[in-house]
């Protein structure tokens, strides 16, 4: 087992450039969902320090019942990079991160899964004036971290812990409290979230676990990957409530 699935234990249940949502329409028998690829608070330098938290490349806005959809790409190791120390194996700013609003207490389900054809842009090292775009991976073995509320203090920079709470590479705390990890525990390329949840704002991690099964010297091994997210709503079931 590695130190990856040893910590996170298997109960537990990069960079994005390029992306796209789906159009928002609302499938017969739903209420309308929004996607927009924005920070809903954009963050912003004072005296050169970038403040505003955690820069969420998604926002997502759910009824009771609804459903959208979201295409990027996301670090094949940005759950999971074995040359970091635990728990802190994920890479803060080569995942997608998506700032989730419920408006009302609902069963929320995430299926996040692999995606062929997503392009990237690039940027040159040495020259940042050098841009192009080219297609990103399409191998990814998924992950995602699902914490409550949104952050407004941390440094975007360095590793986090993507199955508890973590503070950034100078100390700050995040203002989000973990509550569940979803990843690839046996090879899958689809995995599935579904739990009840109040009202309120949410944040879903989107990264991989690549290095679980890619060798060094494999394609699928470093790089950026394209994914497919479905946001969905249900009622929840009179029993439950």
């Amino acid at each position: 087992m590695s130190k990856f699935a040893a910590i996170l234990g298997v109960s537990a249940l990069v960079l994005s450039t390029s992306a796209m949502s789906a159009e928002p329409v609302a499938p017969e028998g739903t209420e309308m969902a929004t996607s927009m690829f924005a920070d809903p608070v954009p963050n912003e330098k004072v005296d050169g320090v970038r403040t505003g938290g955690i820069g969420y490349e998604w926002t997502v806005s759910l009824p009771h019942h609804g459903t959208t959809q979201i295409v990027g790409s996301t670090g094949g190791k940005g759950s999971y990079e074995p040359t970091f120390t635990a728990p802190n194996f994920g890479w803060m700013h080569t995942t997608d991160w998506v700032a989730v609003t419920l408006e009302e207490r609902a069963v929320l389900e995430i299926t996040l899964t692999r995606q062929i054809g997503v392009y990237e842009k690039t940027v040159d090292r040495k020259d940042p004036t050098i841009q192009g775009y080219k297609t990103s991976g399409s191998e990814l073995f998924p992950a995602m971290s699902i914490y409550k509320g949104w952050d407004s203090t941390m440094i975007e920079q360095g590793s986090f812990n993507p199955a508890g709470n973590f503070t950034d590479k100078n100390g700050n705390p995040t203002s989000l409290d973990f509550m569940d990890v979803v990843y690839s525990q046996t090879g899958e390329t689809t995995i599935t979230y579904r739990k009840i949840l109040d009202a309120g704002e949410y944040s879903v991690n989107i990264g991989g676990v690549n290095a679980l099964y890619c060798a060094e010297t494999d394609a699928c091994y470093n790089g950026a990957h394209g994914y497919r997210a479905t946001f969905t709503t249900h009622h929840i079931p009179a029993m439950q409530m």
